[in-house]
């Protein structure tokens, strides 16, 4: 086994140059520039709507803060199922045990 690894090592060593992608060496490609968009005369066509102060929202929660406790419960109740599996498991095999120690 681990002759088969380091063969699998030196081989991809030696491979890899090989199948890089050298697109940046190439010279029929062409630098394509975009031109700024243009918009009708307009500065910010959302600047003409007022804000609507009472959808503000001030909080000091970060977005990971509000990823935390939405997944707070997921986490726990995996948690509690594989201890209850670990838990099962061994109470069947103790069972298997003392059946065959009678």
């Amino acid at each position: 086994m681990r002759k088969l690894a380091l063969f699998t090592l030196a081989f991809s060593a030696f491979i890899a140059p090989a199948t890089a992608d050298d697109s940046d060496n190439r010279s029929d490609e062409t630098e394509q520039v975009i031109p700024p968009a243009i918009v009708d005369g307009q500065v910010d066509p959302m600047a003409t709507e007022p804000l609507d102060l009472s959808e503000i929202q001030i909080t000091t929660k970060t977005p990971a803060d509000e990823f935390i406790t939405a997944t707070t419960p997921l986490l726990v109740a995996l948690m509690l199922g594989s201890v209850g599996l670990v838990v099962f498991t061994l109470v069947s095999q103790s069972k298997k045990d003392a059946a065959q120690l009678d």
